[in-house]
């Protein structure tokens, strides 16, 4: 060996490794720096004299760094690595060096000699770790210590499974693909010395940035779509393509038939490899490639592309003489590194399509519920406006509808009690018919009045104080005629002390409700059956509870029990009368209460109906809604005396008053509340006794309503109502009138009320 290199320690190692550490000083030197090999000699080889085969010498104003390469055996060279910047200089000065250098390589001599006489780092040769197996790495460690790389030198070497561990890390954190791809070439190029390393895709191609220079016919070709490059004096070829020489079943023609899943193709030399594919190696020639390194990228079955290294000429335009030597021998482990490198972007494509899928999936999804929410709102606002117009219309229909059939039921009433002459039995049979006909019709339609006015907001409750043994005892008897009729036993069951007596609530709703659960009881109970009311408090509840042991309701039929116009039989089966709106009003009304219902029925042995009602606040005092359809002019007449009643029907009908001839005093409340007339004359023996509760409502309902109240008394109640019994009597009356009637007096008295 030569006396400049003597005192260097050599390390044999294979061409191959020789030719890797040598690749990777280029690659890790950046900024400024000059490169000299054997390829800057006159026709690319060295003289016997220099005992040398290969050499390269990099130089910053720096460092400079000289590996040498001497003759060992057939597939070996003894490889010696130096920084000594005498031995360097020695080197340099050597005359078969300067005589035997190209043009290039002359300008790069002239280089290195001005940046190692500039150069103040050196680096004593120490006992270096080389062998076979870690040359490389001690190589890259070396450049790092050196402090001359592409990264800090603090950075943790790295090796080929901290690269794969990094594609890992950069899929399992949802990187974007792009972003995802461009690093790791990036990385991989760097780290294998490449000069190119690029991803031909063939399926699923984004936008070609260049789509305006090409013809529609070569919108699916495939092209380059990512590219990393050693350096600026590398040609790119990014979005390169040609439909001549790269469609895409030329790409699986030639690859996916010649490289097997999970194996790569390695072209050494691209001039005599591609001599039958002229196309293709004037594309490779006019992109400065020598050598390639091509591995499939397999998503399933599919050729997705092809992810290639370049190893390139500097200057393509100007190919030197000896070119052959510039080719690069691919080793396995290159090929093998860039197969797993493929894998593991195989695998981030086809978990960025997956996320594409649901990310499309979740917009189709948003679209459809918003489509759906909007359709849902649209069928909601015209379910109300339809609710609102049919709670208008039963409003309005209602009213026109109980005006004709007050006078329906209150005449039929007067032509039972007064006509002029004798009524045969056939006439009387039809009077009765109508009148009880006009009252079930009448009833009717004040369910279904009622019913419309809860379901449009319009119903306040009227909050008092009242007793619950009188209400539920009052609400019992009004059913016991028609419950003897049928033999039905009716029973009470209070189970209220002294002080659960009272209770705050709308007493007029409480006893509606009540109404309609023994009106149903009674109808459903056959001949000798039993209704039992019960009622207890707890500290803020009422309970009300109706049982009987009627037809009873099947458990099917129970989920529909509360719904308007519902009925449990069909038309043809049908054997009770009823409009199916007893029960859902019923409920409504127990709801405006905040209360619930509840019912357990077993068909043929019975029902039993349980209400709770919760104690209600006292600041929901409220007055009762006037109708929407006020009359004027209108007087209730309450009398059972014929003579008297046609005395006063003329004199009021004759001063255009509309009078309306009542003979029954049980629901003279509910007639008032309906008819809203400007006045009610009452005869007081039609509403006291046992029914004192109906003067009662009546005062409370009058006292918050305007109209006016006229009693009906004989000569004799009003002698005996003398004093303290007089004012008592009056208490809530507005006048009083004396029988028999004097004209001037009933019309002065009338005037008088209803005008002022």
């Amino acid at each position: 060996m030569p006396s400049f290199s003597s005192a260097l320690e050599y390390q044999s190692v294979p061409h191959h490794v020789f030719e890797q550490v040598r690749r990777s000083f280029s690659c890790l030197f950046t900024g400024e720096f000059s490169h000299l090999s054997e390829q800057d000699l006159n026709g690319g080889q060295l003289p016997a004299e220099a005992d040398i085969e290969k050499f390269t010498l990099l130089s910053t104003e720096k460092i400079s760094c000289l590996l040498l390469a001497h003759p060992d055996s057939r597939n070996s060279y003894l490889v010696g690595l130096c920084t000594d910047l005498n031995i360097i200089k020695s080197f340099l000065s050597l005359p078969w060096l300067i005589n035997g250098l190209n043009d290039r390589g002359q300008t790069t001599w002239a280089q290195l000699q001005q940046y190692t006489q500039k150069a103040v780092t050196s680096l004593s040769p120490a006992s270096l770790p080389l062998d076979n197996k870690n040359l490389i790495q001690w190589a890259h460690q070396l450049m790092l210590d050196m402090g001359n790389l592409k990264r800090p030198a603090s950075t943790p070497l790295l090796s080929t499974s901290t690269l794969l561990q990094g594609i890992v890390t950069r899929i399992q954190r949802s990187e974007p693909l792009s972003s995802l791809i461009q690093s790791t070439l990036n990385e991989v190029c760097q780290w294998l010395c490449l000069d190119r390393l690029l991803i031909y895709q063939a399926v699923n191609l984004p936008p070609h940035p260049h789509q305006s220079d090409q013809s529609p016919d070569d919108d699916n070709s495939p092209y380059i779509t990512y590219e990393a490059r050693s350096g600026s004096e590398i040609t790119s070829v990014l979005y390169h393509s040609d439909a001549d020489c790269f469609t895409h079943d030329n790409v699986r023609q030639r690859y996916a038939q010649k490289i097997p899943t999970s194996q790569y193709y390695a072209v050494e030399n691209v001039l005599e490899h591609y001599q039958q594919h002229p196309c293709l190696s004037n594309q490779l020639k006019r992109a400065g490639v020598r050598s390639q390194l091509i591995v499939p990228i397999w998503l399933e079955d599919t050729l997705w592309g092809l992810l290639v290294g370049h190893h390139c000429v500097k200057d393509p335009e100007t190919d030197v003489k000896g070119a052959s030597k510039q080719f690069r021998h691919w080793q396995s482990w290159e090929g093998n590194f860039l197969v797993h490198v493929a894998e593991h972007l195989s695998i981030a494509i086809r978990q960025a399509d997956l996320q594409n899928q649901l990310q499309s999936q979740k917009l189709i999804l948003k679209e459809q519920v918003e489509d759906r929410t909007q359709n849902l709102k649209d069928a909601l606002m015209a379910a109300e406006a339809a609710n609102k117009t049919k709670s208008e219309f039963l409003a309005t229909i209602s009213h026109e509808l109980r005006t004709p059939l007050t006078y329906i039921i209150g005449m039929s009433a007067t032509l039972l009690r007064w006509s002029f002459g004798d009524l045969s039995p056939r006439q009387r049979d039809y009077l009765n018919t109508i009148h009880s006909s006009g009252e079930q019709l009448l009833d009717v339609i004040n369910d279904i009045l009622e019913v419309a006015k809860i379901e449009a907001g319009r119903t306040v409750l009227e909050i008092n104080e009242f007793s619950l043994s009188n209400l539920a005892r009052s609400s019992l008897e009004s059913f016991r005629e028609e419950a003897q009729a049928k033999d039905v036993d009716l029973r009470i069951n209070l189970r209220l002390s002294e002080a659960e007596d009272s209770f705050r609530a709308d007493p007029r709703r409480i006893r509606q409700i009540l109404a309609n659960l023994l009106s149903n009881a009674v109808k459903f109970t056959d001949k000798n059956g039993r209704i039992s009311l019960r009622v207890w408090r707890d500290p803020q509840n009422v309970i009300l509870q109706v049982e009987d042991t009627g037809i009873g309701i099947p458990e099917a039929q129970q989920a529909v029990l509360f719904e308007t116009f519902k009925q449990l039989e069909t038309a043809r089966q049908r054997q009770y009368p009823g409009a199916g709106l007893g029960l859902a009003l019923t409920k409504q009304l127990v709801e405006l209460h905040n209360g619930s219902i509840q019912v357990v029925s077993t068909p043929g042995k019975g029902s039993m109906f349980t209400v709770r009602i919760p104690l209600q606040s006292s600041d929901e005092l409220s007055s009762p809604l006037q109708s929407v359809e006020p009359i004027t002019g209108r007087i209730i007449l309450l009398e059972d005396d014929e003579s008297s009643a046609s005395l006063i029907c003329d004199l009021l009908t004759a001063a255009n008053y509309q009078v309306i001839w009542v003979i029954e005093g049980s629901r003279i409340v509910h007639q008032v509340e309906i008819l809203q007339p400007v006045a009610i004359i009452l005869n007081h023996h039609l509403v006291s006794g046992n029914s004192q509760y109906i003067v009662d409502d009546l005062k409370r309902y009058v006292a918050t309503s305007g109209i006016k109240v006229i009693s009906l008394m004989d000569i004799g109640d009003i002698e005996a109502a003398d004093g303290v019994s007089k004012d008592q009597s009056m208490d809530g009356f507005d006048d009083y009138l004396v029988k028999p009637i004097n004209p001037p007096t009933l019309l002065s008295k009338i005037q008088a009320l209803t005008m002022g």
